[in-house]
């Protein structure tokens, strides 16, 4: 997708998810050593500009794809994604605007690159209004701030200047880019020629097997119906786990009890930084779990059994550390990188 498509996706940001999902994507944004919601007005067109740029645009699509999960989540196992049910979503606000876009275009299926130009079209005659940007309900700039951002656009025009040379040398790896495409188009018709030939003889060896095919489709809506029953077995099993673990959290051993009631904390940790130091912790007892794991445990109401709540923001999606500190009451610290906890930790 072009860098125009994504640039409107980017406009759909609210400035306090955008505030957030500069330090998701760590975007490094010239001028500002951190991006919150007191600049983050300044800032908006360096930052849509620095996510543009091919290597974080590579990132940034990646974690979109990262989410697909959640779109089939939403639907029924057999129900196709439609405009209907992505206009549903976003009318009853299950999810954001950039995140059914960002999805959309980050696939490599063209149909839903298709499907997202048309939910696209479709929004802007529903709502009346000629961009994506204007559904968005941002706060209001007055005089003196459209002032400000003025000279910062001015600012950055300048800085624009200095960086020809980068974009020189973008323009040669785009060229080059452009010869290994037409290299990689000649030799998929050559792959093409051979994948029709082989399905030509495919379709003489059909014709003769015809009866096994059908006795084979037969074991195979048996089979699946055999996965579906394992997959609820397996699905109580992991329940009894679930619960099995639980009652021996419940009931450790007399030395841990003793350094609990020592004061030694139990803290949930969201986002396993896969590093030992949270098991050699002198105040510290870690639950470790992954981000989906701790939506489980919240749902169980588990997460209010740890006296602290610790998430690792660059490996927690924000949606789901939203639902953490609206669904618990207590208290949560957010780390931006392993070094920020272990110092925490050192610190004691």
């Amino acid at each position: 997708m072009s860098r125009e498509t994504w640039k409107r996706i980017f406009s759909t940001i609210p400035d306090e998810e955008l505030v957030e999902l500069v330090g998701v994507w760590s975007l490094q944004v010239r001028g500002f050593r951190q991006i919150n919601q007191d600049n983050i007005q300044k800032a908006r067109a360096m930052v849509v500009t620095e996510a543009l740029k091919p290597r974080n645009l590579t990132m940034i699509k990646a974690f979109y794809r990262i989410s697909d999960e959640d779109i089939e989540d939403r639907s029924e196992p057999d129900e196709e994604i439609t405009l209907e049910f992505l206009l549903e979503n976003y009318r009853e606000k299950e999810m954001e605007l950039h995140y059914i876009l960002g999805r959309l275009y980050a696939s490599e299926d063209e149909k839903f690159h298709r499907l997202a130009a048309e939910f696209e079209q479709h929004l802007l005659q529903e709502n009346k209004v000629k961009e994506l940007a204007s559904l968005i309900e941002e706060k209001n700039d007055d005089d003196e701030q459209l002032q400000e951002n003025s000279e910062w656009e001015k600012k950055f025009e300048k800085s624009e200047a200095k960086n020809k040379d980068l974009r020189a040398r973008i323009g040669e790896w785009e060229a080059k880019y452009s010869q290994f495409k037409h290299q990689a188009k000649e030799e998929k018709q050559g792959l093409l020629a051979e994948k029709q030939k082989l399905q030509q003889e495919l379709g003489t060896e059909r014709n003769q097997h015809k009866e096994t095919i059908e006795k084979n489709e037969r074991t195979y809506t048996e089979n699946e119906k055999l996965k579906e029953e394992l997959a609820k077995l397996q699905a109580e099993i992991n329940h009894l786990n679930a619960l099995l673990l639980k009652k021996a959290q419940e009931v450790p051993d007399r030395a841990e009890e003793t350094n609990v009631q020592a004061g030694k904390l139990q803290v949930a940790l969201v986002g396993d930084p896969k590093n030992k130091v949270t098991e050699n912790s002198d105040e510290y007892t870690f639950r470790i779990l992954e981000w989906m794991e701790a939506q489980q445990a919240l749902e169980a109401e588990e997460l209010g059994e740890c006296d602290e709540i610790w998430m690792m923001t660059y490996l927690v999606p924000p949606q789901t550390r939203r639902k953490i500190k609206r669904g618990v009451t207590k208290q949560i610290r957010e780390f931006h990188d392993f070094q920020a906890m272990k110092q925490y930790i050192e610190r004691g």
